[in-house]
């Protein structure tokens, strides 16, 4: 199992809400969690090992030197973020994420809200919502529903997120996956900022990030200048197929 290595006591945890994600799709997951973590002011509060290897990495930020995987927290309202700088590697998937349920079961997270990106190709052309969501028995059994349509029948999620959201459920803790229609190969700022946009009305809090809309628009701005210039400002054909479309 990993280990936590936390500098607040672990009780403070006990009936927090907690936000994580993955460097999937639009690198939606990780940037989600990043952007909500700092409109919250969440401070730093430890760090995780995993099992096996640590990833040879650490990035300077604003905090300071940040590690991998760490973990932030905030009072108002009682947050706690898992910050996934890293993507665990494919033999680390299982027990990484069955350490995250564990330690969200053993500090007594009251609800988990995970993060991914959803492959535009499959939104449909009179969506109206720009996401999905997927809740488990808990969190469906609590009354939970977001304003979107779950994730269509034939779809599905891959990766750290799905064994994540499997042993979430294992452990009876209401869980819901956010899933914005995102561009697959590239960071998707305007993705990210709608699922900010949900995850402010999960939590009841308006969550603002001014440089993250700036992005998503100069973003928008780009996009549009190069379809532009293609000849064409239609996207490419949609596929209708079922399959995984989350990794």
């Amino acid at each position: 199992m990993a280990e936590f290595i936390l500098k607040i006591p672990r009780e403070k945890l006990k009936g927090a809400i907690l936000i994580t994600g993955f460097r999937g799709f639009g690198m939606v997951g990780y940037l989600l969690t990043k952007y909500a973590a700092q409109a919250l002011n969440a401070r730093k509060v430890g760090f995780i090992l995993p099992e096996t290897e640590v990833p040879p990495m650490l990035i300077i930020e604003e905090d300071g030197p940040g590690f991998p995987y760490e973990v932030y927290y905030t009072e108002n309202p009682k947050t706690v973020f898992i910050l996934n700088r890293a993507m665990p590697d494919r033999e680390e998937w299982t027990p990484y994420t069955e350490s995250l349920a564990s330690f969200a079961y053993e500090v007594g997270i009251k609800l988990a809200v995970l993060a991914g990106g959803l492959s535009r190709e499959y939104m449909p052309e009179d969506d109206k919502y720009g996401y999905r969501w997927i809740g488990n028995t808990y969190f469906l059994r609590e009354g939970g529903r977001l304003d979107a349509p779950q994730m269509e029948e034939g779809l599905g999620v891959m990766g750290p997120l799905a064994t994540l959201y499997i042993f979430l459920e294992y452990y009876e803790i209401p869980s819901v996956i956010v899933l914005p229609y995102s561009m697959v190969e590239e960071v998707d700022y305007d993705a990210v900022l709608r699922g900010l946009k949900v995850l402010s009305q999960i939590i009841g809090v308006e969550l603002k990030a001014p440089a993250l809309e700036e992005a998503a628009e100069r973003q928008k701005a780009l996009l549009m200048k190069l379809a532009e210039m293609s000849g064409s400002g239609e996207e490419s054909p949609r596929k209708r197929e079922g399959g995984a479309i989350y990794m």
